[in-house]
């Protein structure tokens, strides 16, 4: 049990951290940029708050993801509190990320559907797969300080870990699209959503995706991530693991962009045609 409060807490701490980045940055970058009451940043300082955003953002998520698959691991926890875990965390996740989406799939169907240019996406791109390989080496960090048994049992074996991917990669690659299929998806369903809904709306999805298949992949349907928490795994060839986890969340994230994403965007302008037709009427 003290193990599990150790890991708890480090969760605690990294996200504590990473919220007071991610704040100092914005106060940083727009000290006197105000709207509403609120600070808004539309200058040029807009990019590399973004771009640091996407750091802070995919290093909390990385270092987070380290330390649970660290715990699940080690069996101290059984497969309901584990996805007990996953649930809470995304939650946290989405509502402190502030807009980042630590996922390279997202970058590359803005940058092409025309949504932003490619020096932002591969900006973008960078800070993410930066953060990836930050966060690994970081994770070391405070497994060295041997804050739990758990931490020191993990230095003794030298940080090693096995591969996720329990079955083919011709398998694997079809778990980790329909994950990220779903996913996506279900995104386009979820916009219609008030926010606070669609928080734990898409928790709930990302935790049974994971319950669904963890036991094959890991479920993790994000390359960034996966290059963190999988490809210096022992188990599986890198080849296999950019054939799984880069191409199968790739052809994924495209199907449903393209199935569904031309009417949800029909949809959407629709409903703020309705809603400006309201307001005048008001």
């Amino acid at each position: 049990m003290e193990d599990v409060l150790v890991s708890v807490g480090v969760l605690a701490g990294v996200v504590t951290v990473c919220q007071l980045l991610r704040r100092t940055t914005w106060e940083l970058l727009c000290p006197r940029r105000r709207s509403g009451g609120r600070q808004s940043c539309l200058g040029p300082e807009a990019l590399p708050l973004e771009v640091i955003g996407e750091f802070v953002s995919t290093l909390q998520l990385c270092v987070c993801t380290h330390e649970l698959q660290l715990l699940g691991s080690s069996g101290m926890v059984g497969w309901i509190p584990g996805l007990g875990f996953t649930y809470l965390m995304t939650v946290v996740h989405i509502t402190t990320f502030s807009g980042a989406s630590c996922n390279p799939m997202s970058c590359l169907e803005q940058f092409l559907c025309g949504q932003s240019s490619g020096h932002v996406a591969a900006s973008k791109l960078l800070a993410q797969f930066g953060a990836a390989s930050v966060a690994r080496q970081l994770s070391e960090i405070v497994w060295a300080m041997d804050l739990s048994d758990l931490h020191w049992h993990h230095r003794l074996r030298q940080y090693k870990c096995t591969s996720a991917l329990n079955t083919t990669p011709g398998k694997g690659l079809v778990t980790e699209f329909f994950c990220a299929f779903t996913l996506r998806a279900a995104l386009f369903k979820f916009q219609f959503l008030k926010q606070k809904h669609k928080i734990h709306a898409v928790a709930v999805l990302i935790t049974c995706l994971v319950f669904a298949g963890g036991d094959l992949t890991g479920a993790v349907f994000n390359p960034a991530l996966a290059y963190s928490i999988t490809f210096n795994c022992v188990g599986s060839t890198y080849l296999e693991y950019c054939f799984v986890y880069w191409l199968g969340p790739l052809l994924g994230v495209m199907t449903a962009v393209l199935m569904f994403g031309n009417k949800s965007v029909l949809c959407a302008n629709e409903n703020t045609k309705i809603q400006t037709a309201k307001e005048k009427r008001a």
